[in-house]
């Protein structure tokens, strides 16, 4: 009698056909041990493993043995031959994914990697089955120009849980953008508001320069005046940008060092300048991955901001799943 073999073990079979049809494998990715353990744990890793291997025998058909044996950073240079990359060599994935779900993804040639990549477009993992669910529906396409019952769930939704632990929602209105750099843009456009209040005409700070505050290795994204403020990425647009030649409105101070913060607030007032904003990632992101902002420093920060009439501006973008080390 032939002994059954567990649905792990069915999932590390259709791997090893991938691993067999492929090239030289470079991220190795899980043990087959590991993979069979959460196989057992994990339905999401099942799926992916076999949707995987449906996507792999297309991709054989469609772009031939030629292609899909090819080794791993060969394949990885072809498929991104024809693009531009903004990330660093070193930083980009020496993988192709194939498929995924929740927090799995299958590479081209047969690993199994858990990511921990915290993007936010990830917080409910990857091909989660509810957001797929109710995007499959034919929602009218309705932005903020065209009213919508989807708007009212959206906030209701909203004002459920934001505040929830404290027992309310301190926000009155929300505004909805497309991506972390559009959130920034605007929001650096409210500060911008501001600034011209309290330096134009009548304005407290009347005439003054305009500075504005960020942490070192900060990143809050690469759109123009994000950009000004994400020190991760200074040296280069320094280096290749005529608009960042001769710049001199940023000021760092080094994370959680409250007195550096009160110096450049002190700075301020004795040669005469508008500190526009103090800009926090509660949990820095791609400049300093994972280092997270003290009680201290913020209330420093609120502090100093609420005196000198500065914005404080929050960039959580990527800090709060991403803060808790999983999707």
């Amino acid at each position: 009698m032939m002994k059954a073999i567990s649905k792990g073990e069915e999932a590390l079979n259709l791997l090893n056909i991938i691993r067999n049809n492929s090239g030289k494998m470079d991220t190795v990715g899980l043990s087959d041990s590991r993979i069979i353990q959460f196989c057992n744990l994990d339905s999401n890793l099942l799926d992916a493993i076999n949707e995987a291997s449906e996507m792999h025998k297309v991709l054989t058909n469609r772009l031939g043995t030629d292609i899909m044996h090819k080794d791993e950073q060969s394949l990885v240079e072809l498929l991104q031959a024809d693009y531009v990359n903004f990330y660093a060599p070193a930083t980009v994935n020496p993988y192709v994914a194939l498929a995924a779900r929740g927090p799995w993804i299958i590479s081209s040639h047969g690993a199994v990697i858990h990511d921990n990549g915290g993007y936010g477009m990830l917080g409910a993992g990857h091909g989660p089955s509810s957001v797929i669910s109710a995007m499959s529906q034919n929602w009218v396409m309705a932005n903020v120009m065209t009213p919508s019952f989807s708007h009212s769930r959206l906030a209701e939704s909203l004002k459920a849980e934001l505040g929830h632990t404290r027992g309310n929602c301190p926000f009155t209105k929300f505004i909805c953008m497309n991506s972390g750099s559009e959130s920034m843009t605007v929001a650096l456009r409210i500060a911008d508001i501001n600034a011209n209040n309290h330096t134009g005409p009548g304005g407290k700070y009347e005439g003054y320069p305009i500075k504005m505050v960020s942490v070192e290795r900060s990143f809050h994204g690469r759109t123009d005046r994000p950009a000004q403020i994400s020190h991760s990425c200074k040296n280069g647009y320094d280096k290749n940008l005529a608009t960042f030649q001769n710049r001199d409105n940023l000021i760092l101070v080094p994370g959680n060092d409250s007195k550096a913060l009160e110096d450049a607030f002190n700075l301020a007032k004795q040669e005469k300048f508008f500190i526009e904003l103090v800009a926090i990632e509660p949990i820095q992101g791609e400049g300093n991955p994972g280092l997270c902002v003290s009680r201290e420093f913020y209330d420093t920060a609120r502090k100093l901001t609420k005196e000198h009439g500065s914005m404080l501006l929050i960039d959580s973008i990527q800090a709060g799943i991403r803060g808790q080390g999983c999707l």
